[in-house]
C-alpha cells in the first residue's frame, strides 16, 4: 500500500503539470479566459480591487502572462496609488516580453513614474512632524539666547568705556599739582585786592613810605562821607605796573585806586608810552601816578 505522502506529491506534480500546460495554452489568448473577463468586467465598472483580484488569479494559473502583468501593473499604478506593486509588474512584463522594442521606451517611462511615485509615499509616511518641530523650536531657542548675548555684551562694553572713563578722570586728579595752602597775607589779599597793588619798588601798602601816612589818614577820614573812599585810598598808590593778558586801563584803574574813573590818569603819565588808542601790550610796564587825595 502506497503512502499518503506520496500520493499528495503525486497530485501537485499533476496540478502543476495542468497549469503549466495551461498557462501555455493560454499566453497571448488571456482574453478568452472566465478570469481575465471577470477581471475587464469589473475595471470598467470602477471596481479596481476587484478586478485586481481576478487578474491575480489568472496569473496563479498562467504567471508567465506578460499582458496580465501589464494589466495589473496599470491597475496598481493608475487606478489603486500602490506603486510598488506597479513597479514589480511593469517588470515582469518586460522581463517575459523582451522582444517588445515598440512599447520598452513606455513601459520604463511608467516604471519611472511609479518609482516616483513609491519615493513620495515613502517620504509622506517616514515623515517626523515632531522631530522638525522640536529641531524649530531648539532654533528659535538658540536665537533667543544669542539675542540676550548680544544685548549682554552691549551692555558690558557701556560699562567698561564708563570705568575706563572714570580712571582716566582719577588719573588726571593725580597728575595734578597740589595748590599750595593759603597764608594769612595771601587771603587777605583774596579779600582786598587792592591791597596787593604794586608800590614804588615793588612794594605793597603795607610797606609804603612814611610820607603817604598823612594821605591814608585823609582817606579814612574821608571813607565817612559818601564818594571819597576811592580818592582817600587812591592818594597812597606810586609806582609801575606791569600789564597782563586781559588788562585794560578801566580795569588797571579799577585794580590800583578801586575805582576805573582815573583811567586818563594813568594815561596821562604814560605819555609816548601808551598810544592815542590806549591799547596795551602784554609786558609792558607803566607808571602808576599818585592821586591828590580829594580827586574824584
Amino acid at each position: 500500500m502506497r503512502k499518503p505522502g506520496f500520493l499528495l506529491s503525486a497530485a501537485i506534480a499533476a496540478a502543476s503539470a495542468v497549469i503549466l500546460t495551461s498557462c501555455g495554452d493560454y499566453v497571448g489568448k488571456e482574453k478568452t479566459h472566465p478570469l481575465f473577463i471577470k477581471a475587464g468586467t469589473a475595471k470598467n465598472a470602477g471596481n479596481y480591487l476587484e478586478a485586481a483580484k481576478y487578474f491575480e488569479e489568472f496569473l496563479t494559473i498562467c504567471p508567465k502572462s506578460a499582458e496580465t502583468h501589464f494589466r495589473l501593473a496599470s491597475l496598481y499604478g493608475d487606478n489603486l496609488d500602490e506603486p510598488l506593486k506597479a513597479v514589480y509588474h511593469y517588470r515582469k512584463y518586460l522581463e517575459l516580453a523582451p522582444n517588445d522594442t515598440t512599447n520598452a521606451d513606455d513601459i520604463n517611462g511608467f516604471t519611472e513614474l511609479a518609482k516616483k511615485r513609491l519615493y513620495e509615499k515613502l517620504k509622506e509616511e517616514y515623515k517626523d512632524n515632531s522631530a522638525n518641530a522640536a529641531l524649530n523650536e531648539d532654533l528659535e531657542k538658540t536665537k533667543e539666547r544669542l539675542n540676550k548675548y548680544v544685548e549682554y555684551s552691549k551692555a558690558l562694553e557701556n560699562q567698561n568705556q564708563l570705568m575706563k572713563q572714570r580712571l582716566r578722570e582719577i588719573a588726571d586728579q593725580r597728575r595734578a599739582p597740589a595748590a599750595p595752602p593759603k597764608t594769612p597775607a595771601a587771603s587777605a589779599a583774596q579779600t582786598h585786592p587792592a591791597a596787593s597793588a604794586v608800590q614804588p619798588s615793588g612794594q605793597t601798602t603795607a610797606s609804603a613810605p612814611s610820607r603817604n601816612t598823612a594821605g591814608a589818614a585823609a582817606g579814612q577820614t574821608a571813607a565817612a562821607k559818601p564818594g571819597t573812599a576811592a580818592a582817600g585810598t587812591a592818594g597812597a598808590r606810586l609806582g609801575t605796573y606791569t600789564v597782563k593778558s586781559g588788562d585794560t586801563l578801566i580795569g588797571i584803574s579799577r585794580k590800583i585806586y578801586g575805582s576805573p574813573k582815573y583811567y586818563r590818569q594813568i594815561a596821562e603819565a604814560n605819555k609816548g608810552v601808551i598810544p592815542s588808542s590806549m591799547q596795551l601790550r602784554v609786558g609792558q610796564v607803566i607808571k602808576i601816578p599818585q592821586l591828590p587825595s580829594q580827586s574824584r
